[in-house]
């Protein structure tokens, strides 16, 4: 238990963590599937895939200062917000029938970008976590995976 009595610090961050990343997993599985599904193309598959998971690395790889600068929880609050937005609007032009393949890989993009940054934020803030609630570093970072 940390000082205050509570463990809601580490509760927080793993419910976060959770939704997050079952959006994540889900998403990266759904909308290639999406096209796979109404076009058939499997170049345009792999392409979808591509455009989620190439900015999610690259910006996921270059975003440590800002997470330092802004700070974890503005940076995972932003970028699940963008993340969720982008996918939002998939939903809702596939809905209205206006998703040309185009606009897929631009919001599927956004997606990816969004996501880097947020988990980035959230693994950032493990540590201070684990120490406000008195948890060994080693055991929450193994609760966060």
């Amino acid at each position: 238990m940390s000082p205050r009595g509570s463990s809601r610090p580490m509760a927080g961050l793993l419910a976060a963590m959770a939704v997050s990343l079952t959006g994540t997993r889900v998403s990266a599985i759904a909308l290639p599937w999406l096209v796979l599904t109404t076009t058939g193309s499997t170049a345009q598959t792999g392409l979808v895939a591509f455009a989620k998971m190439a900015p999610y690395v690259l910006v996921k790889g270059l975003t440590g200062p800002l997470v330092d600068r802004v700070g974890p929880r503005h940076v995972s609050w932003i970028g699940d917000v963008v993340s969720t937005a982008a996918a939002g609007a998939v939903v809702l032009l596939y809905a209205l029938g206006s998703l040309p393949l185009g606009a897929l890989l631009a919001l599927v993009a956004v997606v990816g970008a969004a996501r880097g940054p947020g988990d980035l934020a959230k693994e950032v803030m493990v540590p201070e976590a684990a120490e406000r609630v008195r948890v060994p570093l080693e055991r929450a970072t193994g609760l966060m995976r």
